[in-house]
C-alpha cells in the first residue's frame, strides 16, 4: 500500500512539469520571443528642396531597427506626390525598404506598418520649383538718345530673385559683355565709357543656377557733322547736269527743251532720317517749267541716277506724265508746271514723296511765284518721322509722315523741263547729318 501511494504521488509531481516542457516545444521556431517587437525608422524624416524642373525625384528609406519583423502594409501619398513601393512587406531586424517618391509643391508620403509604437509615419515633402530672376535696366531708358560731345554713361538696373541672394549679372552693349560679376540683388550698375556715335543696344543679362533672363534697351550717341558745299565739283552727273565753275553753280537743266539733270554726292551716305539740308535754288530764264527737287537717294534700292522727264523732273515716275524710272528714297520738289490731273494745285508747290511717287505727295503745300523771281533759300530738317521745310524763312510743310526714312542716302539733286523751259540752279550747300534719328 505504501509502495502504491508513492507511485501515485510521483505521477501527480511529474504531471506539471511535462505540460511545461510541451508548451515549450510547440512554440519554438513558430512565435515571436518574449519581448521581441519591430520597430520603424525613416531615412530622411523629411524631404525639402528647391528644384530647378518640377517634378523632383527622390527616396525614402524604411527601415525596421527591431529585433522582430516588421510588416510595411501601405505606402500612400498626397498633394502632387506619387511613390512607388510594392507592400505589403515584411522586413526583419536591420532591413530597409527604399521607397521612390516623385513630385513638386507640398505633400506626405504615410507609411503604414505594424510598428507597435508608430503604426503611421508621415514623411512631410516640399519641393519648390526655382523662381526665375528678372532684370530691368532703369538708365539710360529705351530710345534715348545720348548728348554729344560723346562722355562715359553709368548703366542702372535692378536685378531680383525670389529664392537666390546672390545671382550672375552681365553688362554688354552691342552683345560684347563691358561688365560681368556675382552680386547681391537688388541695384547694379556699370560703366559705359565714352559711346562711338550712331546706335547701340544696352542689355543687363541676369542668371541664378536654373535660369537666366535679360533686358535690352536703345540707346544712340548723337554726331552732328556739318559739312558745306561737299565738292559740288565731284558730284556724279547725269543727264543735262553739270558744274559752272566760273559761277560755282550746279546747273541741272539750261532753258532748253525736254531736258532732264541730276547730280549726286557719292562720297558719303547720310541717314534719310537725320539730316538738316540747306540750300538756295534758281529756276527762271525760260517758257516756264518744271522745277526741282532735293532728293535723298536710297543707295541700298537704287539701280540708277537718273528719273523720269517732264512732271517726273528727274526723280519720279510711278505717273502717266513720266516713263520714270522713279529714284527711291524720298524727295522735295518744288514744282512750276501744272500737270493736269496730276498735280494738286495749278499754283507752283512744294511736294515731299515717298520712292518718286510725283502724284502722290505724302505731304504738299501751294507756293508764291518761284519762277524768274531770284534766289531762294530751302531749308530742310528731318528727324523722322517728322519733315520741316521752309522757303525763304517761311514754313511750308512740318509734318509727320508715315513713310519709311530708314536707309542710307546719297544727297542730291534733280530737275527738268518739257514742252516750256527753265534754268534750274543749285549754289550754297551745307548738309548737317546726325547720328541719331
Amino acid at each position: 500500500m505504501r509502495a502504491r501511494r508513492l507511485a501515485i504521488a510521483f505521477i501527480a509531481l511529474g504531471a506539471p512539469l511535462l505540460s511545461s516542457c510541451v508548451e515549450y516545444n510547440l512554440g519554438k521556431g513558430n512565435k515571436t520571443p518574449d519581448g521581441a517587437t519591430p520597430d520603424i525608422s525613416v531615412d530622411p524624416v523629411a524631404i525639402a528642396t528647391t528644384v530647378c524642373a518640377a517634378p523632383y525625384d527622390d527616396a525614402v528609406v524604411a527601415t525596421n531597427d527591431g529585433d522582430g519583423p516588421l510588416t510595411i502594409s501601405a505606402v500612400t501619398t498626397t498633394g502632387s506626390w506619387t511613390a512607388t513601393a510594392t507592400v505589403p512587406v515584411t522586413l526583419n531586424g536591420g532591413e530597409g525598404l527604399r521607397i521612390p517618391v516623385q513630385g513638386s509643391g507640398d505633400g506626405e508620403l504615410d507609411i503604414t506598418s505594424d510598428d507597435p509604437d508608430e503604426g503611421v509615419v508621415a514623411v512631410p515633402l516640399s519641393a519648390a520649383v526655382d523662381a526665375p530672376p528678372t532684370a530691368t535696366i532703369t538708365s539710360p531708358a529705351d530710345a534715348t538718345v545720348l548728348a554729344e560731345p560723346a562722355a562715359d554713361q553709368t548703366l542702372t538696373g535692378t536685378v531680383a530673385d525670389a529664392d537666390d541672394a546672390v545671382v550672375d549679372v552681365i553688362w554688354a552693349i552691342d552683345g560684347n559683355p563691358i561688365a560681368s560679376s556675382s552680386v547681391p540683388v537688388g541695384d547694379v550698375t556699370a560703366l559705359w565709357p565714352a559711346p562711338t556715335p550712331g546706335n547701340h543696344t544696352v542689355t543687363l543679362s541676369v542668371a541664378d543656377a536654373c535660369s537666366s533672363a535679360s533686358s535690352t534697351v536703345a540707346a544712340c550717341q548723337d554726331q552732328t557733322t556739318t559739312t558745306e558745299n561737299l565738292g559740288i565739283s565731284a558730284w556724279h552727273y547725269e543727264g543735262s547736269a553739270y558744274w559752272d565753275g566760273p559761277n560755282d553753280d550746279l546747273v541741272l537743266t539750261d532753258a532748253l527743251q525736254d531736258q532732264v539733270g541730276t547730280a549726286f554726292d557719292t562720297s558719303a551716305a547720310v541717314s534719310g532720317g537725320a539730316v538738316d539740308i540747306d540750300f538756295d535754288f534758281y529756276i527762271g530764264d525760260g517758257t516756264g517749267a518744271d522745277g526741282i527737287s532735293l532728293t535723298a537717294l536710297d543707295t541700298s534700292r537704287m539701280s540708277t541716277y537718273l528719273g523720269g522727264s517732264g512732271c517726273g523732273m528727274g526723280y519720279g515716275g510711278n505717273a502717266g506724265c513720266t516713263a520714270g524710272p522713279a529714284l527711291p528714297g524720298w524727295s522735295i520738289e518744288v514744282d512750276t508746271y501744272y500737270n493736269e490731273g496730276y498735280d494738286p494745285t495749278p499754283d507752283d508747290h512744294v511736294a515731299f514723296t515717298f520712292d518718286g511717287d510725283v502724284d502722290n505727295p505724302a505731304v504738299w503745300a501751294a507756293l508764291p511765284e518761284m519762277e524768274d523771281t531770284g534766289w531762294h533759300t530751302m531749308s530742310v530738317h528731318v528727324a523722322s518721322p517728322h519733315v520741316t521745310v521752309a522757303i525763304d524763312g517761311t514754313t511750308y510743310l512740318d509734318a509727320d509722315l508715315g513713310g519709311s526714312f530708314a536707309f542710307p542716302a546719297y544727297v542730291g539733286f534733280t530737275a527738268g523741263t518739257g514742252g516750256d523751259t527753265n534754268r534750274h540752279l543749285i549754289r550754297a550747300l551745307t548738309v548737317t547729318n546726325r547720328a541719331c534719328e
